[in-house]
């Protein structure tokens, strides 16, 4: 892989660990006209010591139990620049989710990442698992969304950080979105499904970033990691799936689909056969941008009501 370049409330969330900081300067408001304590815009807090940053997209008239969807960018990028170019900005407001685009801390060469284990971020300490379970945590509570419609997407780097987070023996994201993603085979290796996790990847054929067959040899440097249909058949197995259907989509873009009789659980590729390592305009449908295809795959993945939430608390 070459170099992805990619108010004070609640007091219980702002104690010893947490510190608020509000720089967005504007508050959203519920669908019953109540002030919101976050509203759109960029927000600091300190998080176990450490200053962290994110941005919120929170469409007005925001509904009690709405879906909260995790947005993650590239190495080298910004939350500002994944907003800017994933697209979830107008469909947070069209459709009434809050979309949370976390800010990465620097590394030793001052570029912003996810800790997901590279090979070369051995001396990063950061856990952005706990970052990211807190932060949803505290979106949920102070802003009244459902705490089992908590979704997680992003792109490189990002991708990665979803499949991270879907991975953990306690995930609590109720489905992922990795576009240009992997997992590196220290996370793979200790891979045990605990969860019914949907997966939606989206990765081109010709990344030569995110490589297709991966890099299992680290020539890259980043650590060894899967290639994609690896990942998706350690996915596969995990859940008992089995292929139900491939479609094309368009002249190049393909849609491999498996899922099961059991219940809802399901995992798709959306094989992209042009472009290389950057987050597709579309899936094959030049109506409905990948940001739309993704949050239909998150609604149709939103848990019923009688199912018992996800660990958002640390205690």
């Amino acid at each position: 892989m070459k170099l992805r370049v990619a108010s004070a409330l609640m007091t219980f969330l702002c104690a010893a660990t947490v510190a608020c900081r509000n720089t967005a300067g504007a508050e959203g408001k519920s669908a019953a006209g109540k002030e919101l304590p976050w509203g759109s815009g960029t927000h600091h807090w300190v998080f176990n010591g450490r200053e962290r940053a994110f941005i919120l997209d929170v469409p007005q008239g925001l509904k009690p139990g709405a879906p909260l969807i995790m947005v993650f960018h590239g190495f080298g990028g910004s939350a500002k620049g994944v907003r800017e170019s994933a697209g979830f900005t107008p469909l947070s407001e069209k459709h009434g989710f809050v979309a949370v685009y976390p800010e990465g801390t620097r590394d030793s060469k001052g570029k912003p990442f996810f800790n997901v284990g590279y090979e070369f971020h051995r001396d990063q300490k950061v856990d952005d698992v706990e970052f990211a379970r807190s932060l949803a945590a505290r979106l949920v509570r102070d802003l009244g969304l459902d705490e089992r419609s908590v979704f997680a997407t992003g792109f490189s780097n990002g991708g990665d950080m979803s499949f991270f987070l879907g991975a953990q023996r306690e995930p609590f994201v109720a489905a992922i979105a990795p576009v240009a993603g992997t997992m590196m085979q220290s996370l793979a290796n200790d891979f045990r499904t605990s969860a019914r996790i949907s997966v939606m990847a989206v990765n081109a054929s010709l990344d030569k970033t995110t490589l297709w067959e991966g890099d299992m040899q680290n020539r890259d440097g980043w650590g060894a990691y899967l290639g994609t249909e690896a990942v998706l058949d350690l996915w596969v197995k995990g859940l008992t799936l089995a292929q139900s259907e491939r479609v094309d989509l368009s002249k190049t873009i393909q849609l491999k689909r498996w899922s099961t009789a059991r219940d809802e659980t399901e995992a798709r590729l959306y094989v992209i056969g042009v472009g290389g390592h950057d987050w597709p305009r579309n899936l094959g449908d030049e109506r409905v941008t990948t940001a739309e295809v993704i949050w239909r795959f998150f609604d149709a993945h939103r848990p019923q009501s009688h199912q018992p939430p996800r660990r958002l608390t640390t205690e």
